[in-house]
């Protein structure tokens, strides 16, 4: 069971860093939100140990929207291919915060996006695919988590997006958003039966602030996330995963072209721990993948998430 909470501290730093991911652009502006859906599945109630964790993610994401006011642009529809990579660099430190394990992180992203879409114009509907590469908006987080016993971990998070990513008006392969955004959350694990098995879930609600740009002000967004896995050996955990993401209120200002949309999306799939050491060292891997369903004025694609933590 020790051998377990020490591969899991590092899981849980993955975790932290996940949160602050997103697949570039994704009803709000551009049809999804800057927190990224999935990030937080198996051991979701888990914060990291003390000390230093640098994780490596990479993520791939492809989906359609039926349609999207995107940088100010009105589309009928939108194709969207990401793939992106992000570095987090996360401290935990010895000092416990009110009675419970602090977490502080700082993600930054670089990613490739293609768009494809059918752009509404008074002449009639105009098709045009863009590509290009960039930074993505940085993601800063700090996490508080507390153990109750043997079988149940909890923990809350905030995490604030800031607009650091590329970004151009219109119809363009922008990385980042052009809008603050902050994310709150609270998740938690049980692991019952002789702690082989274990139930995570996390729910969040995210507020935007307005693109100064086109004027556009995405609504409030709320998710939940649920997990179930088993522990194979101290090294390994497999199970499933899944996310319902709505959003809570309508977008609004001049740049809504499309009005108070409200989206909605669900994804599930199988999700992979493994955790061991090298040397001194605990590293941690996992493995995501999400096939999404039931969406309304959001995308609605696959993603695969995989990624390695090293603690120092």
């Amino acid at each position: 069971m020790e051998c377990h909470r020490r591969y899991s501290a590092g899981i849980a730093a993955i975790l932290l860093m996940l949160a602050g991911m997103s697949p570039a652009i994704h009803a709000t502006e551009g049809g999804g939100g800057l927190y990224l859906l999935g990030s937080q599945s198996l051991d979701a109630g888990l914060t990291p140990a003390p000390g230093w964790y640098v994780t490596l993610v990479m993520l791939h994401y492809a989906g359609d929207a039926g349609g999207a006011s995107l940088g100010g642009v009105k589309l009928m529809s939108l194709n969207k291919r990401t793939d992106s990579a992000g570095i987090n660099l996360l401290y935990a430190p010895r000092q416990r915060v009110l009675g419970g394990q602090l977490a502080v992180s700082i993600t930054a992203p670089y990613a490739h996006l293609k768009l494809s879409g059918e752009i509404s114009a008074p002449r009639g509907v105009i098709s045009r695919s863009v590509s290009g590469s960039g930074s993505a908006d940085t993601a800063m987080s700090a996490r508080l988590g507390w153990a109750v016993g043997p079988s149940f971990t909890h923990a809350v998070a905030i995490t604030v997006w800031a607009p650091t990513g590329t970004y151009n008006k219109g119809f363009t392969p922008s990385l980042g958003h052009n809008r603050w955004a902050g994310d709150a959350l609270w998740a938690f694990t049980y692991a019952p039966f002789g702690h082989h098995t274990e139930f995570s879930a996390a729910i969040g609600y995210g507020v935007n602030a307005p693109n100064d740009v086109t004027h556009y002000r995405s609504g409030n967004e709320a998710h939940l996330e649920l997990a179930i896995g088993q522990h194979l050996s101290p090294h390994w955990e497999v199970g499933l995963a899944g996310y319902a993401y709505r959003q809570v209120s309508g977008d609004n200002g001049p740049g809504a072209l499309l009005g108070t949309l409200k989206g909605r999306v669900y994804g599930a799939g199988p999700a992979v721990n493994y955790g061991t050491r090298l040397g001194t060292h605990v590293v941690a891997f996992t493995a995501r993948y999400y096939r999404e369903f039931g969406a309304e004025h959001h995308f609605e694609g696959d993603l695969v998430l995989a990624s390695a933590t090293i603690r120092f």
